[in-house]
């Protein structure tokens, strides 16, 4: 599948997208404090988040060796930020359309897996919690925090539009592709 193919189904599932080689994603190590500061609550709770997910150098390599990556966004009107319930509603939706065309891209045989924002949703809670094995573990979605993704220069080096304002939220993700299966 063309990449030009690829954008298109992510633009007839909902999204805006642009396509960068993986090699590009911009990224920075000192960004795992923010999940260490735990403010989400998955640290330590959620396969998809740290530590479970990888240390940072494991992280880079996992996202380093692909090939390229399929960068998705949403934009939402949510009037402030004190709209807690329109928040949490969008970035839930932002992930299961993820989860949704990833699956939907394996079925087309493609070797890929996903990111998006905050912790995996398939288990609640999560199953790490309770010390058992991950249900889903070829499923699952990590943060693009937990791999130290710097969104903001992710936005500008795709052409993707990035601010934080009360009014919009602006949410990403995307699916990471090796080419060689």
């Amino acid at each position: 599948m063309t990449d030009i193919q690829l954008l298109e189904i992510a633009q007839k599932a909902g999204f805006i997208a642009a396509m960068i080689p993986a090699k590009d994603i911009p990224v920075d190590g000192s960004f795992r404090k923010f999940c260490e500061d735990n403010l989400c609550g998955n640290y330590n709770a959620n396969y998809s988040c740290p530590p479970a997910c990888g240390a940072v150098e494991e992280v880079h390599n996992r996202l380093f060796s692909a090939d390229k990556a399929l960068v998705l966004q949403t934009i939402h009107e949510i009037g402030s930020y004190e709209n807690k319930e329109a928040i949490l509603t969008s970035k839930k939706d932002l992930n299961y359309a993820i989860l949704k065309l990833t699956e939907s891209l394996r079925r087309e045989g493609h070797n890929c897996f996903c990111l998006g924002y905050g912790g995996c949703p398939l288990c609640d809670p999560c199953r790490q919690v309770e010390g058992m094995p991950c249900a889903f573990p070829e499923k699952r979605i990590s943060c693009m925090s937990a791999y130290c993704i710097d969104v903001g220069k992710l936005a500008g080096k795709c052409g993707l539009e990035f601010a934080w304002v009360p009014e919009k939220l602006f949410l990403f993700g995307m699916i990471v592709l090796r080419e060689n299966i």
